[in-house]
């Protein structure tokens, strides 16, 4: 059972448990006429948010409109159902932080965003997500915001599928992973299909294998990989093996990253099978 801090709106509560910790609530009629310590089942809500850390979910909504917090639960509501899993629950956060600071300014707002015609094609479903996003912004807030503002909204979902990312490493992760893409279309002389399940599978490879980079983690999928088996790869796939050494040399020479023998071999794997699948 949690207790009531304050009611943001009839559908909107601000609560916390015995420990302190503080949840927004969400549900049609939950607020309605909810006094300072009332107490509040969990299971009335819809929905449900917390952060992530120790930081007071007082602090992080500070400021934003309680319209802005619900039009983001929407689109979050609209962002699981559609990519078919929970999202951190820091996204709430983040996005209406954004969305609140958009909606206010939108005289003053910079629409250019400088990765936003990469977005689409890297991201092709948070970008759908995105634009999802904004039909949900006009309608329950009356602010039509500008078509780039997709790509920034993709971004921060994007960013809610791994742990322990900031926003600003997202649009690092997003830069590095345009010039990969770049290096394998030069190499093949191909023009990948971003719309294929291959495509997406690969993009989704490469979000964790920067993370792991940038954290200097080692790859755990197979643990220490046979080296008969790279070899293997190695002379079976030579131009993937080729490209994957490209990869390897741009992120090893601008980031200064050690890129182990067992992810290139994965890059190989996942080239390959991309390549192939493109040119069918």
């Amino acid at each position: 059972m949690l207790q009531v801090i304050k009611s943001l709106n009839n559908n909107i509560i601000l609560a916390e448990n015995d420990g302190g910790e503080e949840f927004i609530l969400f549900g049609t009629g939950i607020g309605f006429k909810k006094k300072q310590g009332e107490p509040i089942d969990p299971k009335q809500a819809q929905k449900v948010f917390r952060p992530s850390n120790e930081e007071k979910t007082t602090e992080r909504i500070e400021g934003i409109m309680p319209d802005v917090l619900s039009a983001t639960q929407k689109i979050i509501t609209m962002s699981e159902a559609e990519i078919g899993k929970n999202l951190n629950q820091s996204l709430l956060f983040s996005l209406a932080d954004h969305l609140d600071f958009a909606v206010k300014n939108t005289d003053q707002i910079n629409s250019e965003n400088p990765l936003q015609w990469e977005v689409p094609h890297l991201y092709h479903t948070e970008h759908e997500i995105g634009k999802k996003a904004l039909i949900i912004v006009e309608k329950e807030l009356g602010v039509a915001l500008p078509d780039a503002e997709a790509a920034f909204i993709a971004l921060h979902i994007v960013n809610a599928q791994l742990e322990n990312i900031t926003i600003e490493e997202t649009v690092q992760v997003t830069s590095i992973i345009k010039n990969i893409v770049g290096i394998v279309q030069r190499l093949f002389d191909i023009n990948l299909n971003k719309q294929q399940i291959t495509y997406s599978r690969f993009i989704t490879h490469l979000r964790y294998f920067i993370a792991r980079n940038n954290n200097k983690q080692k790859v755990e999928q197979l643990g220490e990989m046979d080296s008969n088996f790279r070899q293997l790869i190695q002379s079976q796939y030579m131009r993937s093996y080729a490209c994957a050494l490209m990869i390897k040399d741009m992120i090893e020479k601008e980031y200064n990253w050690i890129v182990s023998d067992d992810e290139i071999v994965y890059l190989v794997i996942h080239i390959e099978r991309l390549v192939r699948e493109n040119k069918k």
